[in-house]
């Protein structure tokens, strides 16, 4: 399995991410051409030096301004594939989004990203993800500084409120830096398209690239480092069991309860019948989490009748599998790709599936066949 490795040695930001991937091998020529449907650009890929070590520096001179209501209809109405297209207008809605609530605002305010770099930055660096033909990316836990720092709008925190909204649910690593170092876009892009994960192991380096931040920072080399490798096909990760079993509760109520422990983080949950004391019918849930399990644990116990609940470590075998999103002609569906050796199996988003049946008033057997069929005619791009 061929795999991309994000390390933030010190800094993330959308540009250190483009010229970390360009260090690695993705043609300047190739990222410029495939961006011409953003106007009024000029791509300056450079060396720079942070303490002492040599890495790409990206910086994009902007002829003509374009405002942010612009990004998503430029994205859609250019040549690139679907997957980008949704990828980084998923990406552009986060931001937008967060910008929004930080600032309590309905109208639009981008805090200090600088417009055109924003949209050329995501979109750039999803053309060289895509370019590299990986199955999957992973990242290290993103930094993030300490005090504040100046902006337009006054003294802020290092880690600002846009950054850190961005990074719920993700690993943060603390540093004792004074600067901002990681930026809304660089903690956009990572938390969407890379998996957190700390202790990976490669089975072989194919090559590394380096991406220089801007700022010189004392003591620390302000870079971003990420690795072409390749891993085993069979993914061994761990993960946290969360079990307990029940007589006494309502089978109705298990439904809500679901619910919020996915909410909470779970990564599956299921139910098995069991007899308990007193020969007494009773059910086991059982719940499966990374991280940190307490909002989980909280579930159970706000939730549930039970009064202990068991935990322990365990491993998973896992097959590498992405999320695409396929734009069918009924609407946008979530398709689960995973391979074992040469075969690639294909599995439909229930939700998606779910929601279009009801909008096009067809039962879920017509929608999944529909769907099933037009993937299907889809598979050997999928497989690429």
């Amino acid at each position: 399995m061929r795999i991309l490795y994000f390390d933030p040695i010190l800094g993330t930001s959308g540009d250190m991410i483009l010229a970390s991937l360009i260090d690695l091998g993705v043609p300047k020529s190739y990222l410029a051409d495939k961006l011409k449907f953003v106007p009024g650009f000029e791509l300056k890929v450079t060396q720079k030096t942070r303490n002492g070590v040599s890495a790409k520096h990206v910086h994009f001179k902007i002829k003509r301004n374009i405002t942010e209501k612009r990004f998503i209809p430029l994205i859609e109405k250019s040549k690139l594939p679907d997957t980008i297209k949704v990828q980084a207008a998923e990406i552009i809605n986060r931001i937008f989004k967060v910008e929004k609530k930080v600032h309590h605002t309905h109208d639009l305010h981008l805090h200090e990203l600088a417009d055109a770099d924003t949209l050329l930055d995501i979109s750039g660096a999803l053309i060289a993800v895509d370019f590299l033909k990986v199955d999957r990316v992973y990242t290290k836990p993103l930094k993030a500084g300490k005090g504040f720092i100046k902006t337009i709008e006054g003294n802020m925190p290092a880690f600002n409120f846009a950054t850190a909204e961005l990074l719920k649910g993700f690993p943060v690593e603390f540093m004792p830096v004074p600067a901002e170092l990681t930026t809304p876009t660089g903690a956009a892009i990572l938390s969407t398209i890379a998996q957190p994960n700390e202790h990976l192991v490669l089975s072989k380096i194919i090559r590394v690239g380096l991406g220089a931040g801007t700022m010189k920072i004392q003591d620390y080399p302000n870079l971003l480092r990420v690795f072409l490798g390749e891993m085993d096909n069979g993914l061994v990760d761990e993960c946290t069991v969360i079990e307990t079993t029940i007589d006494d509760m309502n089978p109705q109520h298990f439904d809500v309860v679901f619910e919020k422990l996915y909410k909470a983080g779970a990564l599956e949950v299921f139910l098995l019948t069991t007899i308990m004391k007193n020969a007494r019918p009773g059910i086991q849930l059982t719940v499966l989490a990374k991280q940190n399990i307490e909002p989980i644990i909280d579930v159970l116990f706000e939730e549930t009748t039970t009064l202990g609940i068991r935990t322990r470590q365990t491993q998973r075998v896992i097959l590498p599998r992405k999320i695409l999103k396929i734009k069918s002609p009924y609407g946008l569906i979530r398709v689960k790709v995973s391979k074992h050796h040469s075969r690639t199996r294909f599995s439909l988003e229930y939700q998606d599936i779910k929601k279009l049946a009801s909008k096009h008033k067809l039962s879920m057997l017509e929608m999944r066949d529909k769907l099933t069929r037009f993937v299907e005619k889809q598979s050997l791009r999928l497989r690429t």
